[in-house]
């Protein structure tokens, strides 16, 4: 249904669009009389506009893909790894992708995906993300390099393909001490080489302490916000359009369709 809903909106946008070029040509022709039907069809279309984007026009759209009731409780302990992870990917989706950016003891320069970093703490500003380890038991170059005391950048990505192109490229799993942001063109903020120019925002951070998972290989980092890198100093007045990871290994834009305000946690 979200297809749907965001096909629609697009098509209004465009008849709005060609409408107010209509009503220029108009009137540079003195043809002022045909105007307000222009105007007329643009209000009706802003009115459905807000309608979709609200939910009251939920109704016209059908899902033949609805999903039924969650009915089957399956147990994880059993399942292998790949299949409780493809469950947990699946369910608890989908999550922003982010690119961090890390230097090592010798200042080499480090960049690896992350979809595991959430806000935790708004005073102190405090994040957390996940850090697995490798087949070799060795550590990942991001947690090595934060343990060591580096700051982190987290690039946030644009939802483009280009974007997952940058995910996909990072994740490759190098030699440590080798730079992932050579395997494809790259270009960084002047002065700022973990910064990466196409992020759409980024998240400096430094390492404040790790937490052992019981019974698991990865470990629990807390970090903590030391500033926020955007391309204007006003605030967005909503969310950012984000790349985010969607099942196991999917990328894919956020958010999408409609949105609705909700105001009653401030109580």
């Amino acid at each position: 249904m979200t297809d749907e809903r965001t096909a629609v909106a697009s098509f209004l946008k465009k008849c709005n669009a060609y409408a107010r070029n209509s009503i220029q040509r108009k009137k540079e022709r003195g043809e002022e009389e045909e105007i307000p039907k222009w105007e007329a069809y643009i209000e009706f279309n802003e009115h459905a506009l807000e309608e979709i984007a609200n939910g009251t026009l939920d109704r016209w759209f059908t899902d033949s893909h609805e999903a039924a009731a969650p009915v089957h409780r399956l147990g994880v302990e059993d399942m292998e790894h790949v299949e409780r992870s493809s469950w947990l990917n699946s369910v608890l989706s989908p999550r922003p992708v982010v690119v961090a950016g890390t230097f090592d003891e010798a200042g080499e320069r480090n960049f690896a995906p992350l979809s595991s970093v959430m806000q935790v703490s708004t005073t102190p500003p405090y994040l957390t993300a996940s850090f697995s380890i490798h087949k070799d038991k060795r550590p990942r170059d991001t947690h090595h390099n934060l343990r060591q005391g580096s700051t982190v950048v987290l690039n946030v990505m644009p939802p483009t393909p280009r974007g997952a192109t940058i995910v996909d490229e990072t994740a490759t799993p190098l030699p440590r001490g080798e730079d992932e942001g050579q395997l494809l063109p790259l270009e960084t903020v002047a002065g700022q080489p973990l910064l990466m120019q196409e992020a759409v925002a980024a998240i400096e951070a430094s390492f404040v302490e790790e937490h052992a998972l019981p019974d698991a290989v990865a470990t629990l980092t807390v970090l903590k916000v030391e500033a926020v890198w955007f391309s204007t100093k006003t605030m967005p007045a909503g969310g950012l359009d984000v790349l985010c990871q969607h099942g196991r290994d999917d990328m894919t834009p956020s958010p999408q369709g409609w949105t609705q305000r909700v105001e009653k946690h401030y109580g």
